[in-house]
């Protein structure tokens, strides 16, 4: 347990869509929030909270549980050799509790998958952490970045916008299901391969139409395209079918998402959207 502003993210963006749609989500339904949050930093869900509750005010509620209590709930982290914590899973989900704790600090758990701290030093950890497949070095634009680059925190106040790692969670279950054993950053790798074969303009993601039709564009490009495809310009890379790709588009979970209630929606209807 630390305080969230104390944990280093090992990627530069985060889809901002997504964090907005779910602060909009936990908005109108601070139960759904308490439960959440609870049930991130392994306490089971909350058992008492009332309108004067803040996650930044850790009496202000109760959790079932102590925190920890359920360790495979919590997002993973490791130490680096400069005894910081580095966050391996959970950007989007720090980020939804930042932005609802108008960057607060509040302490948060994560869940020490390796201590790295005996590496001799930065480069031989975050060299380790490429050779494990820990870290995404790439831009919104798909241009490489350095380890030196990456935002000292997480968050959307310090992190980079990446709209195309929305989009991919609007798409989750329409054009792809996440297999078993997906490799991590998958939705990072589909969003470079959309950003090449199936380019959004930012003017159409501004509507709430503009955005549904884009997403029906994408996931109709993503199934009918050769499922062999590699996903980047690096051979190396996850192939479309490795990463999930569906054979047709679940057209009524697109449909879903502009219903009342569905995701767009919600994001749409959030005073803090496209703002």
């Amino acid at each position: 347990q630390l305080p969230v502003s104390q944990i280093h993210p090992t990627q530069p963006a985060v889809g901002y869509d997504e964090i907005l749609y779910k602060v909009a989500k936990y908005q109108a339904n601070p139960g759904e929030l308490f439960d959440s949050f609870c049930e991130e930093n392994g306490a089971g869900k909350a058992s008492h909270y009332d309108s004067q509750s803040r996650i930044t005010q850790p009496a202000s509620f109760t959790c079932q549980s102590a925190y920890g209590t359920y360790p495979e709930a919590i997002k993973s982290a490791v130490i680096a050799p400069n005894h910081q914590v580095y966050l391996t899973d959970g950007h989007h989900t720090v980020s939804v509790y930042r932005d609802i704790a108008r960057d607060q600090d509040f302490t948060y758990s994560v869940r020490i998958t390796n201590d790295l701290s005996s590496l001799p030093d930065m480069a031989a950890f975050w060299t380790w952490m490429q050779q494990h497949n820990l870290t995404w070095l790439k831009d919104p634009a798909g241009n490489a970045v350095t380890p030196a680059n990456l935002p000292a925190q997480v968050g959307m106040k310090f992190m980079a916008n990446d709209t195309y790692r929305s989009v991919l969670y609007f798409l989750r279950s329409v054009s792809y299901q996440k297999p078993k054993d997906a490799p991590p950053f998958l939705e990072f790798y589909l969003g470079d391969w959309l950003r090449h074969h199936q380019p959004a303009s930012q003017s159409e993601l501004t509507t709430k139409a503009g955005y549904a039709a884009y997403l029906s564009r994408a996931a109709k490009a993503m199934v009918a395209a050769d499922g062999s495809q590699h996903t980047t310009s690096d051979a190396s890379s996850p192939t479309l079918d490795k990463l999930g790709k569906l054979d047709k588009v679940n057209q009524k979970k697109l449909d879903k998402l502009s219903k009342p209630g569905g995701k767009l929606s919600v994001l749409f209807s959030s005073a803090v959207a496209k703002s």
